[in-house]
């Protein structure tokens, strides 16, 4: 009996095996990827929405094979943190305001705005994706252990104020959030004085008079956080940021764990994203421009006079922020070289 029972046992041993050996181990293409991405947007707005949504046609395109979690600003880290937690994974993606991490490379700054400079989202996506801008971007976040995954654009940016701003010489003196950078060197030229406030501290500030005017992404995106609240006029569209580039970066280590096909299904995410965010962004702003029209804000506009003196003034910031870094001075340059290839700029 206790033979038999040794025999039936090396059988079954043998059997397991067997079948092992048949089926293999799980490969790449047989795994479930479970990541956890943090964004710069706040939930409910149109730069959470639109990612929500991408992620969600993601986990679906692939069988549930990527499946990313995503979480609103601040939830897993500070904003300047982000690039740093993301190399460590911490968690494996994250949606970039670059301006942040210029503490780490002035170059990061130019980045995510090259203010004036830009004037159309189209010539933001061709110098990316065809004039050397995505290979600038991998190269820095490459030092970082992270790989660059891709962009999606924030369209023109009002300034919400509890001054009227007319004109460029009403910024003298105006106390203004921005990030620091290129943006922040473009207020002081204009006698401004910038302060760096986190997107979830405007509205306090504001309301307590430590500034004046803010500046943050779009006038829908404004409206959801209430600012039309506690300002009394709107420059929009402004012209310290027709457009600028927030990017998703990924762990190098995750990135290179996915097989090819997740690589392209996540890519093919991100542009999905920014389609998105383009739409909701924009029905956002029709809203948001009726709804602070009638709650009594009023809407000025810069003459043409000051619109170009202030491309000028962009243009003398940007090759003065050009020899901070030598990536802020390759960014610069590749975008300087890139306007001029379309006769955007002498």
């Amino acid at each position: 009996m206790r033979r038999r029972c040794v025999v039936v046992l090396a059988v079954c041993a043998a059997v397991t095996m067997l079948l092992a050996l048949m089926v293999g181990p799980v490969s790449a293409a047989d795994k479930t990827f479970k990541w956890r991405m943090q964004t710069y947007a706040s939930s409910g707005t149109p730069g959470f929405q639109s990612q929500k949504i991408a992620l969600e046609h993601l986990k679906k395109a692939t069988n549930g094979r990527l499946d990313v979690t995503l979480f609103g600003v601040g939830t897993l880290v500070g904003l300047s943190e982000m690039l740093e937690a993301i190399g460590k994974r911490n968690f494996e993606v994250g949606h970039n305001v670059d301006a942040f991490f210029a503490g780490k490379d002035p170059g990061f700054a130019p980045i995510f705005s090259a203010i004036g400079l830009w004037t159309d989202p189209r010539e933001v996506r061709v110098w990316i994706e065809a004039f050397g801008g995505k290979e600038l971007m991998k190269k820095a976040y490459a030092k970082y252990n992270v790989h660059y995954a891709g962009s999606t654009l924030i369209g023109a940016e009002p300034i919400m104020s509890k001054k009227p701003l007319k004109t460029l010489e009403d910024f003298k003196g105006l106390k203004i959030r921005t990030p620091s950078g290129l943006t922040a060197m473009l207020f002081e030229k204009l006698g401004a004085v910038p302060v760096a406030l986190a997107g979830s501290e405007i509205y306090s500030a504001l309301d307590t008079n430590v500034i004046d005017a803010a500046e943050f992404t779009t006038l829908g995106e404004n409206v959801q956080m209430g600012l039309h609240e506690v300002t009394k006029y709107v420059l929009y569209p402004s012209f310290h940021g027709p457009i600028a580039v927030v990017n998703i970066g990924v762990n190098m280590d995750a990135w290179k764990s996915l097989p090819p096909d997740l690589q392209v299904a996540f890519e093919m995410m991100v542009k999905e994203a920014d389609y998105l965010y383009d739409i909701l962004s924009a029905a956002s702003d029709y809203k948001a421009l009726a709804e602070i029209k009638k709650k009594g804000l009023q809407v000025d506009n810069l003459s043409p006079q000051d619109m170009e003196k202030a491309k000028l003034l962009s243009m003398e910031v940007a090759l003065e922020f050009a020899k901070k870094s030598e990536l802020s001075k390759e960014v610069i340059d590749s975008i300087l070289n890139f306007l001029r290839v379309g006769d955007k700029i002498k």
